[in-house]
Order: C-alpha cells, then structure tokens, then sequence
C-alpha cells in the first residue's frame, strides 16, 4: 500500500519504492518464470516440428492420388446417374416385365 504525505519529496520517494516493489516482482518472479514457460514451449515445437514435416511431405505425396480419384469419380458420375434412373424405373415396374422393359 503506498502512503500519500503532504511533502513532494515524500510523494516521489513513495512512488519510486513502488516502482522499486513492482520492477522486483516482475524481474525476480514474474520474468523467470514466462521465460521457462517461453523455452518449455519451443522446446515442445522443436521435438513436434519433424512430425509435422513428415505430415506435410504425406499430404503432398498423396494430392496427385486425391487429384486422380476427383477425375475419375466425375467421368464415372453419368454412368452412376444413369445406373440409378434405370434401379428406380426397375423398382417403381413392381416386376412388371413389360415395364422393365421399357426402362432400358
């Protein structure tokens, strides 16, 4: 708690302990304790930083694999589109050989 006095010099020596106390606080608590947390950290970086490579290296290897089966599937898609048409017509002939037939 800082005491206020009726003298100037009292008030600026009061403010300097203050600021004397709190600069203490931080470089002696506060600042060691960020700065292990800081190294903690980048240390845990550090020991994932190869995983995510080898992550990254996968990703790449397979997006021309990703990229081959998007084509594919979009040249298959019309034939998927037609093969369903006829499953409904077939479906709704309730066995109707006529009615099959004519969903060809």
């Amino acid at each position: 708690m800082v005491y206020f006095y009726r003298s100037p010099q009292a008030i600026i020596i009061s403010a300097l302990c203050s600021i004397a106390i709190a600069a203490f606080i931080y470089f002696v608590i506060v600042k060691p304790e960020t700065d292990k947390a800081n190294d903690q950290v980048n240390h845990a970086l550090k020991q994932a930083q190869p995983g995510i490579d080898a992550a990254n290296r996968q990703l790449q290897q397979a997006t021309p694999g990703i990229d081959e089966a998007n084509k594919k599937l979009k040249q298959a898609q019309p034939g998927i589109n037609e093969a369903q048409k006829k499953l409904k017509c077939i479906q709704a002939a309730n066995g109707d050989v006529n009615k099959i037939a004519a969903c060809n």
